[in-house]
């Protein structure tokens, strides 16, 4: 202690009283009790000037041994009264081990705070408010949790920790600043003295980010089933970054359509970017506008992927459902966005599988989605997450089993229907209660099978209502509804009810993506329960036609709402002047013809370069109406940049529409030809791009307005407009900008283009092909020629695009437009051909009609003379194969409608190459000849059609066959043949042509081409096998990898069709959550 004392007053000058010291005999002061005690200097310690400290300590009573009273002089300097090396020799041998206090027992030391944290805290609390002089208790504390300040300059440092056997002594302030008010340093006193020992600090010093260029913000992302924001910091702070995000233009989770909605809404309602605005009300409408209409905005993203041309990007989860995402490059001053390629609500998702590593397997009622993600546990955890939570409180169940009965007092429904469970008292035990609301037809929908509304038929408000068992249905999460309050509703109140009228379900859509929007002011003023009577009588009626009957979708009402400068709320801001371009403001004149360019765009956008695209885009149409000069373009250049600009910028389409529209309404032209010219552009703007769905009632308006008056010019081009309108938004819109022939034939009023089409053997076929027709109008067509009616044989044929002298063949999707694929086919072949070809045999066959026989028999018999159709096991063949290959020949001789015998050559030519040669040509020839007596009498027709169903019954019969260069998979030798059909995957030998490995179409998971690897001069495809426990991978390498590919998922398009039409999915995948 005395050497702790020595440094202490080296190092700080400082004043102890009553510290208590180790005893010692030769530890005793030199001097009275009051007066000072001398030592010498330290020489580890320069000699510091001494300072004072004055106070009163209140006293204690010391431990055993003797206590060293000390005070120093202010006159005179310190000197030691000991040797200095003496006295630390004697305290480190004869250490004396100080008084133990007693402890309690069986209790854990618990973790307390830093000392020097705890100790800086009070002292600034004191600081700031010094507490009145008082009498200082001491109490003991263990040496070694002690901590050490030095004053410096009137600022507290901390100091080394120093191991000690007492207590430290409290610095002295030097004399030379004035005498602050008294400070209490002391530490609370414990309840309990436990020695510890006090870790050295690694560091004083620490370091932070001061004066960043970011920030970290905390972020709304999803809402989950019961989340609320009715408290006001929530709501407040859910309406900031609402504000925020649509005013910064840098959010991709909001389109350029969202964020000018919301702005219109901003200005109804004074909503600045400051987000100053207090009432609750309106927060709560921003708020609910953003997450009920905004897509993507509140969901959470994952990285995922689908099969080939898919194009899915991105897996959107939220409280409404999931969507598949597309990324879309904008450009480089607009940004960048998501597109929504395909969205599904909780009601479509019956349940999530994952079958193996980043692979997502969702059930849907409909149809079975594939993606792959990294993320896949999560994005099942999630989905599971929000189906369980929807489904607690769900009043909507949907049907697993179809329920046919004749009882009226029953409910009969279809598996997929869902049903509204309503209260009813007296209900037996296993039964429920409701009404359907949303239908499922089975037949004569098949043409809108690409839509998102496939297959559904939208009840009527007032159906029937009835009891039905419950083990026929499972909870389901409540379907996306347009809630209309119904004026005149009817409560069923008892089994016999049959009104199911409710307030919640008045109009029932299948999702968000009904394609339309209802206005607010038609939800405020439009007599609703009209609207619902009427929906009644018009369920199968377009949701346009019905939403169009309304007198307000005009342009004039649409400049009001969306132009630059029309929103203002004065009503003398009509009457000003554009400083740019000198024009009316009053919506009337800015929808109507313009003699002179514009300087900046139609409608209001935040984003400023998007007046240059604008004036780009209106100059462009002046060109081509020849209300500008040309300057040397080309008018294909003209149709071009206007196509171009309006694709490459989002925005622009919809402001390309109203130029149009802005031109050919009211034209004064001095050009006689310029309105004309204008509609055969809008002509052309219908077939490529999609409108916004807040212009599309109005531009549909527009369109049926001017088909309708009598005596109006351009109405039947108004009506080619419409029809092109509704295929773009059936379809997507085409793609390759129309070439120089196709503009041309377009300005000289031809809308459509003889294409040739080449069915099997070489029979040719010309259709009229329009704009907007898709392969699936060219299918429909040609089976109606071969006397094919039935929606069902649609789905069996396909056409090929062939190029390179038939070295590349590649199958049409049926939503690709034919004018796209004969523009794009041109650049690569310009000796190009359509094939038309049957794919899928499940329909039985029709021989009724003459084209259609020919066409399959061209189709077969190729196959059939390849040996591919029948099997000879071990190269033998019995008798009867001999007469029947016999008598095929014989068919075949006659459908030549050939009178005569056939010679050697001739019968070689129609018996398959591995069975002529089991037998000697003339045993053949006699054979045939045989036969040909009883085909005689036959016309060629009657024999084209004994023959097809003759071979129908070989195993191979209505095969798509691929030549097999190599395989994965050890139990395929390669090189093989597979044949692939209704049956699956069939592996066959490539010279004898049994099977060796056979896959059922329902093992198949998924298929995927992939390039040429190093070294090979053939692409492959991967073909996942298995069920949803385990999977494996076989990879084809072929020439035809593309064409298997699609030939593959047609064959599981129609196995899945025909369950569905069935009614009877497998046990594995009816399972619900």
């Amino acid at each position: 202690m005395a050497l702790q004392q020595q440094m202490y007053n080296s190092a700080h000058h400082t004043h102890s009283d009553h510290v208590p010291a180790p005893r010692s005999s030769q530890y005793s002061p030199t001097k009275s009790e009051t007066g000072p005690v001398s030592y010498k200097p330290t020489p580890a310690s320069p000699p510091q000037k001494p300072s004072q400290r004055q106070y009163s300590p209140t006293r204690r009573d010391p431990p055993v041994g003797g206590v060293v009273r000390a005070t120093i002089s202010n006159s005179e300097h310190l000197e030691p009264s000991h040797n200095i090396k003496d006295i630390i020799r004697q305290y480190q041998t004869n250490p004396v081990k100080p008084q133990e206090i007693p402890r309690r027992e069986a209790k854990v030391f618990l973790k307390k705070p830093d000392p020097h944290d705890e100790a800086i805290l009070i002292l600034k609390d004191q600081m700031s408010a010094p507490p009145p002089q008082r009498k200082k208790t001491y109490a003991p504390v263990s040496p070694s949790s002690a901590k050490e300040f030095d004053y410096d300059g009137g600022a507290l440092k901390p100091a080394k920790s120093i191991k000690t056997k007492r207590s430290p002594p409290v610095p002295a302030v030097s004399q030379r600043f004035p005498a602050p008010a008294p400070v209490s340093r002391e530490l609370p006193v414990e309840e309990e003295n436990i020695q510890t020992q006090l870790h050295k600090r690694s560091s004083e010093e620490h370091y932070t980010y001061t004066n960043v260029p970011w920030k970290i913000y905390l972020r709304k992302e999803v809402f989950y089933p019961k989340d609320s924001f009715n408290h006001p910091l929530i709501l407040d702070l859910l309406f900031k970054q609402i504000v925020h995000d649509t005013f910064s233009e840098a959010c991709i989770r909001i389109t350029t359509e969202e964020r000018q909605k919301m702005k219109s809404l901003f200005a109804e309602h004074s909503v600045d970017i400051s987000a100053t605005i207090q009432d609750e009300n309106v927060k709560k409408k921003i708020v609910v506008a953003a997450r009920d209409t905004w897509e993507i905005y509140f969901s959470r993203l994952f990285p995922a992927s689908g099969s080939v041309g898919t194009g899915v990007q991105v897996l959107s989860v939220s409280h409404r459902g999931i969507k598949l995402l597309k990324m879309v490059r904008s450009s480089a001053v607009a940004p960048d966005y998501f597109r929504v390629l395909r969205p599904y609500s909780y009601t479509d998702i019956m349940f999530v599988t994952i079958p193996s590593k980043n692979m997502l397997e969702f059930n849907l009622t409909n149809e079975k989605l594939i993606l792959f993600s990294a993320k896949a546990p999560q994005v099942k955890t999630m989905i599971d997450y929000f189906i369980t939570e929807l489904k607690k409180d769900s009043d909507y169940v949907v049907a697993v089993r179809n329920y046919i009965t004749d009882d009226r007092s029953l409910l009969s429904f279809h598996k997929g229907d869902i049903i509204r469970l309503q209260k009813m008292e007296g209900l037996d035990a296993g039964q429920c209660y409701g009404c359907i609301v949303k239908k499922k037809v089975i037949l004569l929908e098949e043409l809108k099978r690409d839509t998102p509304d496939f297959g559904w038929k939208f009840g009527a408000i007032h159906g029937r209502s009835g009891v039905f068992p419950v083990e026929f249905v499972q909870p389901v999460a409540a379907p996306d509804f347009i809630n209309i309050p119904v004026d005149k509703k009817e409560e069923p109140k008892n089994k016999q009810g049959r009104v199911a009228a409710s307030a919640a379900v008045a109009v029932a859509v299948g999702s968000a993506a009904a394609a339309h929007e209802l206005d607010r002011s038609i939800e405020v003023a439009s007599p609703v329960s009209e609207y619902a009577e009427a929906y009644t009588d018009s369920a199968d009626m377009d949701i346009d036609e019905r939403i169009l009957q309304d007198s307000q979708y005009n342009m004039v009402e649409f400049a009001k709402k969306y132009f630059r400068g029309a929103q203002r709320k004065n009503g003398d801001s009509y009457k000003k002047k554009s400083k740019k371009t000198k024009e009316s403001r009053e919506p009337s004149e800015m929808v109507k013809f313009s003699k002179s360019p514009i300087q900046e765009s139609l409608i209001e956008f935040t984003d400023e370069n998007m007046n240059r695209i604008a004036a780009e885009i209106f100059l462009a149409i002046m060109k081509f109406m020849g209300d500008y000069p040309m300057k040397g373009q080309a008018e294909q250049d003209v149709v071009s940049t206007i196509l171009r600009l309006s694709g490459e910028y989002g925005l622009m389409k919809d402001e390309a529409y109203c130029q149009v529209l802005k031109q050919i309404t009211g034209n004064t032209s001095s050009k006689t030809e310029s309105c004309q010219r204008g509609w055969r552009l809008l002509y052309i703007l219908t077939a490529y791009y999609k409108c916004s769905e807040a212009l599309k009632p109005y531009l549909l308006k527009y369109l049926q307005d001017v088909c309708a008056s009598p005596g109006v010019h351009f109405q039947g081009i108004s009506k080619a407009c419409e029809q092109n309108l509704r295929k773009t938004f059936q379809y997507g819109g085409r793609v390759e900008h129309p070439n120089g022939m196709e503009l041309k034939a377009m300005l000289a009023g031809r809308s459509s283009k003889r294409q040739l089409f080449l069915f099997p053997g070489g029979i040719e076929r010309h259709l009229k092909i329009k704009t907007c027709s898709v392969a699936l109008d060219a299918i429909e067509e040609l089976c109606y020629e071969m006397g094919l009616h039935k929606l069902e044989a649609l789905d069996e044929y396909a056409i090929f695009v062939v190029t390179n002298r038939g070295q590349n063949v590649r199958p049409l999707n049926k939503r690709e437009y034919i004018l796209d694929v004969a523009t794009e086919a041109e650049r690569v072949d310009s000796n190009y051909s359509l094939w038309f070809r049957r794919v899928i045999w499940t329909q039985p066959l029709k021989f009724d009609n003459e084209l259609g026989v020919t066409m399959h028999y061209n189709q077969v018999s190729p196959d059939y003379l390849k040996g591919l159709l029948n099997v000879v096991p071990q190269g033998k063949a019995s008798e009867q194969q001999f007469q029947q290959v016999s008598k095929l020949a014989a068919l075949q001789h006659r459908a030549k409608d050939s009178l005569y015998l056939p010679t050697i050559h001739e019968v070689q030519e129609c018996i398959p190459t591995l069975l002529f040669g089991l037998q000697r040509p003339q045993q053949w020839l006699n054979m045939v000849t045989q036969h040909m007596q009883q085909v005689q009498p036959l016309s060629p027709h009657q024999a084209k059609a004994q023959f097809l169903g003759l071979v129908s019954a070989f195993p191979m019969f209505g095969s798509s066959f691929f030549y097999i260069q190599s395989s994965s998979n050890g139990a395929i030798d390669t090189p093989c043949v597979l044949a692939v059909n209704y049956n699956g995957l069939n592996f066959l030998s490539k010279d004898t042509h049994e099977p060796m490995v056979k896959f059922p179409l329902k093992e198949v998971q998924s298929t995927r081409t992939q390039r040429p690897t190093a070294g090979s001069s053939y692409p492959y495809v991967e073909i996942m096998l298995g069920d949803l426990m385990s999977q494996r991978i076989t990879q084809l390498q072929l020439d035809q990898s593309l064409e298997l590919c699609r030939v593959i998922a047609m064959h599981v398009e129609n196995l899945l069709s025909v369950r569905e039409k069935r009614l009877t999915l497998p046990p594995s995948e009816i399972t619900l959550l």
